[in-house]
């Protein structure tokens, strides 16, 4: 009998373990876009956009840009994902099965958002959920504040910000997006002419 209650106590602090998140602190540089709003102009539209510093999937320090190298600048292409949310479980596989019949653009940067963490929504932790996931997109984590989401003026999940390669917002979009439509915008880049 004290062999089960072992073998059980050892899964569950191995659930417990692999079930945990750690808030880290997130730097800003820039300031804050208005929130968007899909029913009027986009007034972020040629704005600079901030740029975040914060931690990724594996404890690692990352930054959101528009820099590659010291001189490459690239497009940049930004998801904002809420772990509870069903509309963001759609979109990561999505974008994940067109990456890995696709490849990775080189003309543009993808990365992820992991806001809005809430240890008592579905789907938490996040790290957890992106694990499971295979997910290969450079991911930073929000604060507890959501101080990414609030400086890029986020109304809804999931949330895309298209920036141009100088670090301006080219568009901003709530909703999900098609395969066929991040698909377009994967190959074509972001049309700059329009700023």
């Amino acid at each position: 009998m004290k062999k089960i209650y072992t073998i059980i106590s050892l899964i569950f602090i191995i659930s417990c373990s692999s079930s945990s998140f750690t808030f880290s602190d997130v730097s800003i540089k820039g300031g804050k876009l208005p929130e968007y709003n899909r029913s009027s102009q986009d007034a972020a539209v040629g704005a600079f956009a901030p740029i975040p510093t914060g931690t990724n999937l594996y404890g690692e320090n990352i930054t959101v840009t528009t820099r590659v190298g010291l001189e490459e600048k690239k497009a940049t292409v930004i998801v904002f994902l809420a772990h509870w949310c069903s509309h963001c479980q759609r979109e990561v596989p999505m974008i994940k099965k067109w990456l890995d019949k696709n490849g990775s653009p080189n003309a543009i940067n993808l990365f992820s958002v992991a806001t809005h963490i809430d240890k008592n929504k579905p789907n938490y932790p996040p790290n957890d959920w992106l694990i499971r996931e295979d997910w290969n997109v450079p991911v930073i984590f929000d604060d507890e504040n959501n101080s990414i989401a609030e400086h890029f003026g986020l109304p809804a999940f999931p949330y895309w910000v298209f920036l141009n390669s100088d670090g301006t917002i080219n568009m901003r979009h709530s909703g999900s997006l098609s395969e066929e439509a991040f698909g377009q915008v994967m190959t074509a880049g972001l049309d700059e002419s329009k700023n």
